[in-house]
């Protein structure tokens, strides 16, 4: 029987369990959540394979997978917990990684002798961003620009550094605001996202821009642009949540975005079944967003000069 540790039961950690609950295999699932209430969005048939935790303590000494779906303000104690009570073959971790570099290196520690960890950054794995890389000559310099409304550059800018590590073959030189972003209140409360400006991160010769622009009308545009040059090739890209249109050599072509259950039940079936995925290993995605968690904590302290974390999620 495959054991699974779900931590974390907000939306993300539900979109997870959807997921597991797809998967056939003989398994039973653990779910780590402080909120009782977070447990009444679960509806199955089969409960006997689900238990429900309120704390660290209870969950089993030895499990297969743990998937870490929690804000990223607690990971240190939450893995220094973790590590006390079970041992876990596998691990996907959510995005961004922490709140500070000091928290950054303490969990390189506690995860360096972990083999199988990953970051759930998934799009180097995408059909899409595969075939443009093929295309792609790396001795050229390459500049992507990603550009959106509203769209969270420290929660989710981390997809596109992973990104571009693996279009470019390189890793972060330098980072600098070209245009000076605003620190905007997040959805969630006490949390807080960048926005309204452009932040240039270099990659050796390689430039990536992340662009975005508020838009206080309730009227959203819920895609981003991605472009991306590199010598006289010029690749325009449309990320919507249903899938991406992709436009070369005045050519479209339509690439379908699965739902995250669908695209997660595959990567976790195959981690449970071969303890590999195509996600990034944790160790590369630590190196890849240190510069960056750097970047935001001293962007934070200019609006809170003693602070020790910048409180993004």
């Amino acid at each position: 029987m495959h054991s699974i540790v779900l931590i974390g039961f907000g939306s993300i950690g539900y979109r997870y369990f959807q997921a597991i609950d797809k998967i056939h295999l003989n398994k039973k699932i653990f779910i780590v959540d402080k909120n009782k209430l977070a447990f009444k969005k679960i509806n199955n048939s089969n409960k006997s394979k689900i238990k429900t935790l309120l704390t660290l303590k209870e969950v089993p000494k030895k499990v297969d997978l743990v998937i870490v779906s929690t804000t990223c303000n607690n990971r240190i104690k939450l893995f220094t917990e973790l590590n006390k009570y079970t041992a876990f073959k596998s691990l996907i971790v959510e995005k961004p990684l922490t709140q500070s570099p000091l928290e950054l290196k303490k969990l390189d520690l506690i995860l360096r002798n972990k083999k199988n960890c990953w970051v759930n950054t998934d799009r180097r794995s995408l059909k899409i961003y595969k075939e443009i890389k093929k295309k792609l000559n790396l001795e050229k310099k390459i500049q992507m620009t990603v550009s959106g409304e509203n769209w969270g550059i420290c929660c989710n800018g981390l997809h596109f550094l992973d990104l571009f590590n693996y279009m470019s073959n390189n890793q972060i030189t330098s980072i600098k605001e070209t245009k000076k972003t605003k620190w905007i209140k997040s959805k969630r409360d006490g949390f807080y996202d960048l926005d309204n400006g452009k932040i240039k991160i270099d990659y050796g010769q390689h430039e990536l821009l992340l662009m975005s622009k508020m838009n206080k009308s309730k009227i959203k545009k819920n895609f981003l642009n991605v472009n991306i040059k590199n010598n006289k090739n010029f690749f325009r890209i449309i990320e919507k949540p249903d899938g991406f249109d992709l436009f070369y050599q005045s050519k479209k072509k339509y690439f379908k975005n699965e739902l995250t259950s669908i695209k997660m039940k595959k990567i976790i079936k195959k981690i449970l079944l071969k303890e590999r995925s195509n996600l990034p290993k944790f160790s590369n995605s630590s190196i890849i967003y240190m510069p960056m968690v750097k970047f935001f904590l001293e962007k934070w302290k200019t609006y809170k000069k003693n602070s020790t974390k910048a409180p993004i999620t």
